[in-house]
């Protein structure tokens, strides 16, 4: 749901239609209206800033319309409602006697979308953080491209490895400690709703379907999230099952790739109202085929990484009543990927064997939320089971190993994450505040074998089991210093226990307490917009290390300090708006993935590190047209390499994040055949970087620009869209490595996907 501001007056005042019980709590007018707004799907606002005042409980309203006669009752001010969805505040002195009719509202601010990034529904133009918003438009371009690593294409100072689907790791402002995927914790927490799906795990490549949007919290945010959220936040929002209407609709894609093979994908949701205003479900289910386009000339095959993705999701609603609902909710996916995608010439290698992979997730999530006097109160809990694994050709260790070729390393891991978070909030007090208390248990394990294809015997020669428990309370308030500036403060008290044992060095543990504070000064005007000054603090856990001398095994945790300069401002009738921050953070103990001679990864303390730069982007509006622009400046280094490792002392740039990155999309409305229609082109350029601080394994990836194109068109409830990305068919390395057994000795890249046309067909029902 959504708030929004505008100006215009409509061209008549009309009553509204009845509509069901409605209940508000008593606060200020802006938390009453963005309550309202939530609840019944309104959009609602005024011109200019909204009055700094107190509006009464509202209890049982019959609609919209007496809900609003009551809250502003003796204000001074008035609901007048535009269209059946759209109401504006207008003050009872100034009246309009003669309205503009026939000149319709401009384009909705987006600045003013409800977020839950801070834990409690909060406008996003009151919100004094760096966080993109990806949604609409921008999740309708994905076509053939669904996954979490193709949204972050869009998202400022963001990346992701390309190690292929259910493999990848997300980074964050500069925070990135190498394009392995290794044992190490996440450096960004991932959400779905209110549930965290990922601790010592690579993204599990969701496909986003019946997604409302996406929301990317940059830079550290371990008050509010806990351990690893050192570079931000991703949390995906899906739709919530409406409890009234039935409603379904459908997709069909067709998938092609330049060099490559033919793809495509089946998506479906239904939402089902049981017993209507009381009890809904919502499902979703998806089935698709990415094509492959890498050869393997020893094998005689083509189009090896062929992937198939299979999965759905459903959440069941209830309205207890008395403003207290829960919500159920699972999903389940696998991913099969035939082959790896990475190539030691152009678009094809050589091996011996196949190196297939797979992620196969599942999760459940029960949220209860209500109020309890005055206060949101909510409760989740939340259990995942993320199970996946590599084969990769080790032929080349088969004298060492004493057996003949082929060999394959066949790696199986496991991740467990049962979490529960109980909050309590006033959003609408006026000095806004939360608490809260979390316990989360995460076990992870990890066994590796090489398997001589001849015999079958395996040999074993990993056997990793981490064990986390983390404890913490949480608070955060608002203290406002005038009308126009506030003062947050935040802090997390914690407790952390790991349990880690491998096959080797044996078993340690490691206790850990301690806080993570943040603290905020913003100035805000809703007629300009917002500035910030923030500082704020995130912790990894410790962990061992392989390849370490005996005795001298354990990793401290990683500790990370930020601060930056944050702006959010808006202009020329809300047609322009800018965002950005000028930032700077200091990294101790850096924990890197790293491979060792025996082609196993292994985790290593790279020292510390600082990370300083700038992020500038922003929307302007034109008649029939938006440009979305974003572009990132950073210099992350090592500043004191460890001197217990193998690192490369002359070149201290940290992995996976290049100095210079930039996206530009352009979109244009125009009719076809009497039909609304829309295109649009994306510009791309990612900068040079490094894959691993070790010499013996570095290289430079990066440097490439990208362009994407697209239009889509509606007829009545259909819509067809075609998509082209890299209509260049540019090759670049990017940010993955292939097989680990060969790096030392051969040439690998895990190249751009070439140019792929995909055609979408959706319909609602």
């Amino acid at each position: 749901m959504a708030s929004f501001i505008w100006a215009p007056p409509s061209s008549a005042e009309r009553p509204a239609p009845a509509g069901p019980t409605i209940s508000t709590r008593a606060g200020t007018l802006r938390a009453a209206l963005d309550e309202l707004a939530r609840r019944t799907g309104i959009s609602i606002g005024m011109a200019g800033a909204l009055p700094d005042i107190r509006v009464p409980r509202v209890d049982r309203a019959s609609g919209v319309a007496q809900a609003l006669r009551r809250m502003l009752a003796g204000s001074r001010l008035r609901a007048v409602q535009v269209d059946a969805l759209t109401w504006r505040i207008d003050p009872i002195a100034v009246a309009r006697r003669h309205p503009s009719r026939g000149t319709p509202p401009p384009a909705l601010a987006a600045g003013d979308i409800i977020v839950i990034a801070s834990k409690r529904d909060e406008r996003l133009s009151d919100l004094p953080a760096s966080i993109s918003i990806v949604g609409g438009d921008a999740l309708g371009r994905l076509g053939g491209k669904r996954g979490l690593v193709d949204v972050m294409a869009d998202a400022d100072s963001a990346f992701s490895t390309n190690l292929g689907p259910g493999r990848d790791r997300v980074f964050l402002r500069g925070v990135a400690d190498s394009a392995f995927n290794g044992t190490s914790q996440s450096l960004v927490s991932i959400y779905l709703d209110d549930a965290r799906i990922g601790y010592a795990s690579p993204d599990p490549d969701l496909r986003l379907v019946d997604v409302d949007r996406i929301e990317v919290l940059r830079g550290p945010q371990g008050t509010l999230y806990g351990t690893g959220a050192l570079g931000g936040v991703v949390r995906i929002v899906t739709i919530a099952p409406d409890l009234d209407g039935v409603a379904a609709n459908a997709a069909i894609e067709g998938t092609g790739i330049n060099n490559g093979a033919l793809g495509g994908a089946v998506e479906g949701t239904l939402n089902l109202p049981i017993v209507r205003g009381a009890l809904a479900l919502r499902a979703s289910g998806w089935t698709e085929t990415m094509p492959g386009w890498i050869d393997d000339t020893g094998r005689d095959r083509r189009d090896v990484n062929r992937t198939r993705r299979s999965g759905g999701r459903a959440a069941l609603r209830w309205a207890i009543g008395g403003d207290w609902s829960a919500t159920l909710s699972g999903v389940a996916q696998r991913i099969d990927a035939r082959d790896s995608q990475y190539a030691t010439s152009g678009l094809s290698r050589s091996t011996l064997i196949p190196e297939p992979q797979d992620n196969d997730f599942t999760s459940a999530t029960l949220t209860v939320r209500g109020a309890i006097g005055k206060f949101d109160a909510q409760a989740t809990t939340a259990y995942v089971d993320q199970a996946f694994g590599s084969t990769y050709d080790a032929s080349i260790l088969a004298p060492s190993l004493g057996v003949s070729a082929p060999v394959a390393y066949v790696e199986d891991r496991s991740a467990h994450l049962l979490s529960q978070e109980v909050r309590l909030s006033d959003p609408g007090a006026r000095h806004p505040w939360i608490v809260g208390a979390t316990i989360l248990h995460s076990t992870s394990r990890l066994d590796g074998k090489f398997v001589p294809v001849a015999s079958g015997s395996a040999l074993a020669v990993r056997r990793d089991e981490e064990d986390v428990t983390d404890i913490a309370i949480f608070a955060e308030g608002t203290q406002r210093l005038s009308s126009a500036v506030d003062f947050k403060l935040g802090l997390r008290g914690f407790s952390t226990t790991s349990r880690l044992e491998q096959r080797g060095p044996g078993r340690e543990r490691a206790d850990r307490v301690g806080i993570t504070p943040s603290g905020t000064l913003s100035w805000h005007r809703d007629d300009l917009g917002l500035i910030w000054l923030r500082y704020a603090s995130a912790v990894r856990p410790a962990g061992i290390s392989r390849t370490a001398p005996a005795g001298d095994q354990r990793i401290p945790g990683d500790e990370l300090q930020s601060v930056e300069l944050g702006w959010r401002l808006r202009g020329a009738g809300d047609r322009l708006s800018l965002r950005g921050a000028f930032f700077g953070s200091v990294w101790e103990h850096l924990r890197s993935d790293t491979v060792g001679s025996d082609g196993l990864f292994g985790t290593v303390d790279a020292g510390n590190a600082v990370n300083y730069g700038v992020e500038l982007g922003g929307r302007m509006t034109l008649p029939r047209a938006t440009i979305d622009f974003g572009a990132t400046l950073q210099r992350a280094r090592l500043t004191s390499p460890s001197s217990t490792t193998n690192l490369d002392r002359d070149d201290r740039r940290l992995p996976v994040v290049p100095d210079i990155s930039a996206h530009l999309t352009a979109s244009h409305d125009l009719p076809v055949f009497s039909m609304p229609a829309t295109i649009y082109v994306t510009a791309r350029y990612t900068g040079s970087t490094r894959l691993s601080f070790d010499p013996l394994l570095d290289r430079i990836a990066g440097k490439y620009a990208t362009i994407d194109t697209g239009a889509a068109s509606t007829l009545g409830r259909y819509r067809v869209s075609i998509e082209i990305t890299n209509v260049l068919d540019s090759r670049a390395n990017t940010f993955a490595y292939g097989n680990p057994f060969n790096l030392s000795f051969t040439e690998q890249t895990v190249p751009l996907r070439p140019r792929t046309t995909t055609i979408r067909l959706a319909t609602a029902f």
